[in-house]
């Protein structure tokens, strides 16, 4: 075992521990990953680039390797729960994974050059580069989520209130006003499952299909270059744009993760970038916490996910900013 699983000698606590922290991480993150429709990416990418000292490449690789096998335990939930939208997650698909494996080529490459090589600040200049910019794209992805996580906490509770105000009025009135409030229940009722009906049968239009398919470049982009999966553009875009609900986006942007990650790791494993054997542990975990987390999403809250992605991204920003960036 030693002969292959020799990098877990390299963590701070010794070889059992460091296997037993990697299992736990893979299966907090795959909790995570599969609540929030993220990669995972930013919480792996910074745990193995500062406790096991990887290279950036090195850290992305093993973030997007685990990914696919999580992706999957989350799919199957989302999958029986019917809140996976095929059309928008395929057609994301045609541009994310050929952006995703040519910057996981170039990426990879890159590290690997006199200029990547140069030192800044004591560091090679590949891995400044992606401090500064991971540390500010994630920065400015947090206040955005976060902002608007806490409207939409603000909308959901006066929602509530109206809900509570009427259900206390139809209490109060009398027998004789009973059939009129029955029709218009059955009023807003029938309204809302138009509404349903509406969004499931969505027919793209020249401008819409336009805006997936870019948004599919920039997915894969960051996917590979941040390990991150590309959540981070996927989910935003589909609550708002496509007026999914939030664990609709979720599964939604989980196929992409799964199908584009598979694909850049393999194109990460003949860079010879992926430590295969993080990966595997981390994957292990990242099954069960997946399902667990998936299944958690499915009766979350509409605002919980964007207000618990928003959390976790200023948890890693202020890691970075405090623990790494001032040491270069």
């Amino acid at each position: 075992m030693d002969l292959y699983f020799q990098i877990y000698n390299d963590f701070v606590w010794g070889f059992w521990p460091g296997i037993i922290v990697v299992f736990g991480v893979g299966f907090f993150v795959g909790y995570l990953a599969s609540f929030l429709g993220l990669g995972g990416g930013f919480i792996y990418t910074p745990f193995f680039h500062s406790f096991f000292h990887l290279t950036a490449v090195q850290a992305v690789a093993v973030s997007l390797a685990q990914m696919p096998v999580s992706a999957l335990s989350g799919l199957y939930v989302y999958y029986k729960n019917d809140k996976i939208r095929w059309k928008q997650g395929f057609l994301l698909l045609v541009t994310s994974i050929p952006a995703a494996q040519y910057t996981a080529y170039a990426f990879g490459r890159f590290e690997d050059t006199e200029l990547g090589k140069q030192l800044y600040n004591g560091i090679p200049l590949s891995e400044f580069i992606y401090l500064i910019v991971f540390t500010v794209f994630l920065g400015i992805l947090a206040i955005y989520n976060m902002v608007t996580a806490l409207k939409r906490r603000r909308k959901y509770f006066q929602s509530v209130e109206v809900q509570s105000q009427i259900s206390d009025s139809v209490s109060k009135v009398g027998s004789s006003s009973s059939l009129s409030n029955q029709n218009t229940n059955s009023q807003v009722a029938t309204d809302l499952k138009t509404n349903e009906n509406q969004l499931e049968s969505f027919s793209f239009t020249a401008k819409s299909a336009i805006i997936v398919l870019v948004t599919g470049i920039f997915f894969g982009l960051f996917s590979s270059l941040f390990g991150i999966g590309g959540g981070f553009l996927a989910v935003p875009l589909f609550v708002y744009y496509f007026r999914m609900s939030p664990v609709e986006a979720v599964a939604t942007s989980f196929l992409g993760i799964f199908l584009t990650s598979f694909g850049t790791t393999v194109q990460f494993l003949l860079l010879g970038k992926l430590h295969w054997e993080l990966a595997l542990i981390g994957s292990f975990g990242g099954i069960f916490g997946a399902r667990i987390g998936s299944l958690k999403a499915v009766k979350a809250k509409p605002y919980t996910i964007l207000l618990v992605t928003a959390f976790f991204q200023f948890l890693v920003v202020g890691w970075y900013l405090v623990g790494k960036l001032p040491k270069f």
